[in-house]
């Protein structure tokens, strides 16, 4: 039982990570593209997520599709993150407020990463269950265009 427990985490971070690496190739190449400097593009998230979702149900191999897509959400948007926090991180720092002013700044910036994070891992989750959902009604979806 142990070790199949074992097996079914190993399977998550194995299409977590596929999943993340798709969507974080198409966040910085999207972006890199688009040259985006005020926003950043998560629409890469959503499309690893639904790889993540669309492979798991294709292998049938039991793993969690939701900790999977998570996964590949937070994997995905990190470009996103590591775009944005420098800066940010240079303003709390380079403050010429008072303290209680650069503590208010930190705890801002804290909040924007824990924000970042939930949508991501959000985005990443609904993609995962759109793919699963597409993987199991291909049939379905196939039948009304043949």
């Amino acid at each position: 039982m142990d070790e199949s427990l074992h097996r079914h985490r190993q399977d998550t971070w194995t299409y977590a990570l596929v999943g993340g690496l798709v969507a974080a190739a198409l966040v910085i190449a999207n972006n890199l593209y688009t040259g985006l400097e005020a926003e950043f593009s998560l629409n890469g998230v959503l499309v690893g997520g639904f790889v993540t979702g669309f492979l798991i149900a294709r292998a049938s191999a039991g793993t969690d599709v939701g900790r999977a897509a998570i996964g590949a959400g937070l994997l995905g948007g990190s470009p996103a993150l590591a775009w944005f926090l420098p800066p940010l991180v240079d303003f709390v720092v380079s403050g010429d407020g008072t303290w209680s002013y650069s503590l208010l700044e930190a705890v801002f910036v804290l909040l924007f990463v824990g924000i970042h994070l939930v949508f991501t891992a959000l985005i990443g989750l609904l993609g995962g269950v759109v793919g699963r959902w597409v993987f199991e009604h291909q049939s379905l979806i196939g039948a009304t265009h043949g």
